[in-house]
């Protein structure tokens, strides 16, 4: 029979209480030596009451030890001829000493009680808490007896009744924290490979775990079919996007040839926007995948060279876009995936052309981080929409009309492919319009 994790935690916590329980009343009857001062009067009361009775006539002692009775003292007259003959008297031990110099002669007798039908008790166990009599000789005649009672129930051994279940709890709790500790410690490896699952890498070998908790198997085998379905599902997802990309191109590949054949100049060449606006919607959807899921490229790059690049290729297609540093001469080496670099530039500078008539590009290096600056000639952004411009499907321009803007993807998927690379990207407002900042960690060397 396997019991759960409940039922396994409930004993852990009845186990550790019971052991505290016992521990404090073990600690209180030790250090207070509880078994010896309560079946032990002080030498002193017993004198007192052997001259108090003493001074009393014979017919009325009886009188005067009824008033002596208490729950932890009993005091009883027998005659002299009443007296038994027992063995292991103690009144010659070392430890009963004291007794003597108070009591002197009128000590006679220092027994371990016997218990039911006169069965006596070992001496060796007189240092417990097992009942004494002492025997004592009363003036003009007669014997007094007192004994001591402890005011607990204890066993033959001494100790509290009850101490011997918790000694067996204290062991039970012991056992029931090493199990928690076989417990926990599967926990602890299954936490550390399910940090290391990657949906765009290869599954990550989940620990084996042996006669453990019903529970904690099944977390294990349902965190590997999720490791298998995300693997999996990454995998399909990255195939379609890409079959769905490489098809399209090829239907724009000859649709543009068909479209050669128009007369119209201006409807050809906004045909043909239309579908360089299809292929480049494709390509950033496919990056974006990419960068969700990890799968982009890492190689050591040269961002003022690939920045540079790209500033020649717009100024060559007519675009009004100004390098506003010199970087030529400049090595800034970061980790990334040339295309997603080249798409985040892109993306930001096609925004600043068409909402704000020019790019202003700068390319600035603090501590460990590259930031790259594009900066327009617009109206800038209002404080309220400088985060809401990242998200995807938001535009600065409210109509949806294609001549004044694209879908309102581009700064989302520029944020989206940055924060792939560790990276941040922020909205303001500059010296002459709206700026957009993206701050790259630079590669430092060991």
């Amino acid at each position: 029979m396997r019991f759960g994790l409940t039922a396994r935690l409930l004993v852990i916590g009845a186990s550790a209480l019971l052991a505290v329980w016992i521990t404090v009343i073990a600690s209180f009857y030790w250090t207070n030596d509880l078994p010896r001062i309560a079946t032990r009067p002080p030498p002193e009361q017993l004198k007192a009451i052997v001259d108090l009775v003493s001074s009393i006539a014979p017919a009325e002692r009886q009188r005067a030890v009824q008033a002596l009775q208490s729950s932890i003292l009993e005091v009883r007259l027998v005659s002299n001829a009443g007296v038994p003959t027992k063995r292991d008297d103690l009144t010659e031990s070392p430890e009963f000493a004291i007794y003597h110099q108070f009591l002197g002669d009128k000590l006679l007798h220092i027994w371990v009680r016997a218990g039911e039908n006169d069965v006596r008790v070992p001496q060796h166990w007189v240092g417990t808490a097992r009942p004494l009599d002492f025997w004592l000789a009363l003036d003009n005649g007669g014997v007094l007896v007192a004994e001591a009672r402890t005011p607990f129930i204890v066993t033959l051994f001494g100790l509290p009744a009850g101490m011997g279940a918790g000694l067996l709890g204290t062991l039970f709790a012991c056992i029931a924290f090493y199990m928690l500790h076989r417990e926990i410690k599967p926990l602890t490896k299954l936490a550390t490979a399910v940090d290391r699952i990657d949906p765009s890498g290869e599954p990550v070998s989940l620990p084996w775990i042996r006669a453990t908790t019903p529970e904690i198997a099944a977390l294990v085998r349902a965190f590997h079919r999720m490791q298998t379905r995300l693997y999996a599902m990454t995998r399909s997802r990255m195939a379609l996007i890409g079959g769905i990309q490489h098809d399209v191109r090829s239907f724009a590949t000859r649709l543009r040839l068909r479209l050669e054949q128009l007369p119209d100049h201006e409807e050809r060449e906004r045909a043909t926007a239309d579908i360089a606006d299809m292929i480049d919607l494709l390509d950033n959807a496919l990056l974006t995948s990419r960068a969700g899921v990890g799968a982009l490229n890492e190689e050591l790059l040269d961002i003022a060279e690939l920045l540079c690049a790209e500033i020649t290729d717009f100024r060559s297609s007519g675009l009004p876009v100004v390098l506003e540093t010199d970087i030529v001469q400049s090595e800034v080496w970061v980790i990334g995936d040339r295309l997603a670099l080249r798409r985040i530039i892109g993306n930001i500078v096609d925004n600043a052309v068409k909402y704000g008539r020019w790019a202003h590009v700068a390319l600035v290096v603090e501590g460990n981080t590259a930031s790259i600056l594009v900066e327009d000639e617009g109206p800038g952004f209002a404080r309220e929409e400088t985060e809401l411009l990242l998200e995807p499907f938001v535009r600065a321009e409210p109509s949806r009309a294609r001549r004044t803007g694209g879908a309102g993807l581009g700064l989302a998927v520029a944020r989206a492919l940055v924060e792939a690379h560790g990276g941040t990207i922020s909205l303001a407002n500059g010296r002459w319009g709206g700026s957009v900042s993206v701050a790259l960690p630079l590669y430092i060397s060991d």
